[in-house]
């Protein structure tokens, strides 16, 4: 303190001002379902006895985004962001419900990976009889924390089960206000 209450020192160190926002969430929620066509096993009538392997819109509705039947206890980990990077749990862990029937897995029952974020600003302003300046240095995701996006739940994905890309990285901006006795540019 005693160094800068005085001349040039107090000029650059002097009068910074330093504002946060720090966001911590939960994951958002989201639901496991199928986009995958009707893809019916026949009998030598024309009749559908079953489903293919990987067949989809179980209840042949013609609307594609059909839930699966829940998975066992245990076979889905959504617990940390490791695991939709290395799959939160396999497409077999869902079985197909019965012909002509909705799957009972329920809708958003699963929890996305989280998001911890600070953004900083630090700002100077500077004065001159009628004339000013601003400088400003702000730091979004201070601390490049990877922020993952939801998973791909859609079970005939080949990325099915995993965060494939991620929110915005670090990114520091730095801006200059100049106002001249009113005149603001």
């Amino acid at each position: 303190p005693g160094l800068i209450k005085h001349g040039l020192a107090k000029k650059v160190l002097g009068g910074w001002r330093m504002s946060n926002i720090v966001v911590l969430q939960s994951g958002l929620p989201f639901s496991v379902f199928t986009s995958a066509n009707f893809n019916p096993i026949q009998d030598g009538g024309g009749n559908v006895i079953g489903l293919q392997p990987g067949s989809g819109d179980f209840n042949a509705d013609g609307y594609g985004y059909d839930l699966p039947n829940s998975a066992p206890a245990g076979a889905v980990h959504t617990g940390n962001r490791s695991n939709f990077l290395t799959g939160f749990a396999s497409a077999s862990a869902f079985p197909t419900p019965a012909l002509g029937q909705q799957g009972n897995a329920g809708r958003n029952t699963f929890t996305g990976p989280g998001l911890a974020n600070v953004n900083t600003e630090f700002a100077k302003e500077v004065r001159w009889e009628r004339f000013s300046v601003e400088i400003r240095a702000a730091d979004l995701n201070l601390f490049n924390r990877v922020n993952l996006n939801q998973p791909e739940s859609d079970l005939s994905s080949s990325q099915f089960d995993h965060s494939t890309s991620q929110k915005e990285p670090s990114a520091v901006t730095f801006g200059l206000h100049l106002n001249c006795g009113g005149w603001r540019l």
